[in-house]
């Protein structure tokens, strides 16, 4: 089977526009027509891709959940020690940095929308795996408050881009740099 290389760009580039029109106007002040727009192509062209705005909401959290869970799939075997949970912290903050602040503003901003969704308890247990996989295996409440707010912590350099006066990169390291320090318990 071969796949039209058009169609699957086409279907990228709504994701990416819709991610920063949903995360900087919000989901429910977002329309179809607004995406359409912004792509250059008529609402018919959305529609063949996507045929409702919750439809494209879904397409850009199930590859958010997709890629999160290969991380974790991935660090499971390696999150027995603190190097292996480490690097697991440095390969999320390296997902983040490509994803941008616009994923975790949607996320954060359309909190209840994302939860109503039939894939928000995907979403959900997505999380769970992460932070348990942060923790690591026989973890003690101080483990996983550690892993959640080392987590925390990584996610914060997309607020601090709103409020700092430093590049992006130098927020997001210094974000990674404190989230390590939680994560080891210094």
């Amino acid at each position: 089977m071969t796949v039209d290389n058009r169609r699957t760009d086409t279907r990228e580039r709504i994701l990416t526009v819709a991610l920063r029109l949903f995360a900087t106007q919000g989901y429910a002040n977002t329309s179809l027509r607004e995406i359409a727009d912004e792509l250059g192509v008529t609402k018919a062209a959305l529609y063949f891709h996507f045929k409702t705005k919750e439809d494209i909401l879904n397409g850009i959290l199930l590859g958010h959940l997709d890629h999160i869970n290969a991380l974790v799939d991935d660090a499971a075997e390696h999150a027995t020690t603190l190097a292996g949970r480490q690097d697991f912290l440095r390969r999320l903050a390296e997902y983040q940095a490509a994803r941008s602040v616009h994923l975790i503003r949607l996320i954060r901003e359309n909190f209840t929308e994302i939860t109503n969704l039939p894939l928000g308890a995907e979403i959900k247990n997505g999380q769970r795996r992460l932070f348990e996989a942060l923790a690591g295996p026989d973890a003690t409440l101080m483990d996983r408050i550690r892993a959640r707010t080392a987590f925390i912590a990584i996610q914060s350099a997309a607020i601090s881009a709103e409020w700092e006066d430093a590049d992006e990169k130098e927020i997001m390291e210094t974000a990674l740099t404190v989230a390590l320090e939680v994560l080891g318990g210094e």
